[in-house]
This record gives C-alpha cells, sequence and structure tokens, in this order.
C-alpha cells in the first residue's frame, strides 16, 4: 500500500499541464497503454483498434487504469473490461458505442483526422483552450457545485480586459479553409 502509482509521473494532467491531448490508436491498446486514454481529451481510432485490459487474465489486480477509464465510461463498462481480462476484446464500434473514443476512422487516414483536430483546436486562442480543459479536468476531482464555483474564475484569467481577443472573421475563414483541405 506505501507503491505510488507510476502513472502520476507519465501523463500531463498529472503534472498540471493543461495543453489538450488528442490520442489516435490503431491495433491493441491494453493494460498500461489505457493511462494513455485516461490522460487524453480527445480520443479517436481506426477501424482496427482493439482495447482491452488484461490484469485479471494473470493474476494481478486491475485497478489504476479502470480507474482512470471510470472517469470516461459507464461503471459497468469498466468493470466488464476489467473483470473480464483477455476475454473481452472492445473493438472500435464498441467503442465509439460506450464513449471510449468519438470517432471511428480508416487506418488510413487516422493520423491525418487527428492532425486536423489538433490544428483547429491550436488556431484557437492558447488561454481560451488551456483554460477550458483545465477546468473541465479539475471538475472531475470536485462536487458540481464546487466545480462550477472554481469555473467562474477561468473566463477572468484567459480575458481579464473583457475585450475580445480574436479577429471572429479570421477564425471563420481559418476554420473554412481547413474544411476545404
Amino acid at each position: 500500500w506505501s507503491k505510488v502509482d507510476p502513472g502520476e509521473y507519465l501523463g500531463p494532467r498529472a503534472n498540471k499541464m493543461w495543453k489538450p491531448v488528442i490520442a489516435a490508436v490503431h491495433g491493441f491498446c491494453a493494460g498500461g497503454a489505457l493511462y494513455w486514454i485516461n490522460e487524453s481529451d480527445i480520443v479517436i481510432c481506426s477501424e482496427d483498434a482493439t482495447f482491452f485490459d488484461p490484469h485479471v487474465t494473470y493474476g494481478m489486480v486491475a485497478a489504476l487504469e479502470p480507474i482512470g477509464l471510470r472517469q470516461r465510461l459507464n461503471l459497468s463498462e469498466v468493470l466488464r473490461m476489467a473483470l473480464m481480462g483477455n476475454d473481452e476484446r472492445i473493438t472500435a464500434q464498441t467503442a465509439l458505442r460506450i464513449s471510449l473514443v468519438t470517432e471511428v476512422t480508416s487506418l488510413e487516414t487516422l493520423r491525418s483526422r487527428a492532425h486536423e483536430i489538433a490544428a483547429l483546436i491550436a488556431a484557437k486562442p492558447t488561454v481560451a483552450v488551456q483554460g477550458t480543459v483545465r477546468a473541465i479536468w479539475e471538475s472531475l476531482d470536485a462536487t458540481r457545485s464546487s466545480a462550477l464555483q472554481t469555473a467562474c474564475k477561468g473566463p477572468l484569467l484567459a480575458n481579464r480586459d473583457g475585450m475580445q481577443q480574436v479577429d471572429r472573421k479570421a477564425v471563420m475563414k481559418a476554420v473554412k479553409d481547413v474544411a476545404t483541405r
């Protein structure tokens, strides 16, 4: 019980880094790889992606990865994955249905689609993006009312003078340009 979770040092959330993380998964995503899913803001996958947690199959307690998945998935889905071990392979379509991923694409377009999503986010004001990521992730460790009180401070940090920070016409042009690529 005196062990420290090695995942505490792996991911951006544990290190208070609020840059958005987009995960693009293909092939197997199992066991410790689920740490990266747990730390990601947006997860997409190719049609060949398969998710599972083999810990219990090998006599190990499945705890850290499933607890992280609990922020993303319904309890019964987490328990099913954790307890069935190698005998439960979650396909890309099932992952989409249970909200483990937000999009399924072909393997050929997976990287370009992840890059497209990242580029759209990166084109937005950095302070607003990082403030949004931070507010949402920090809310997971708080009650709803406490999270809402804390979140009210976020806009003040992102926009101290209350002035518009972006040229809306330029933003819409950039979005249109990306969409036509």
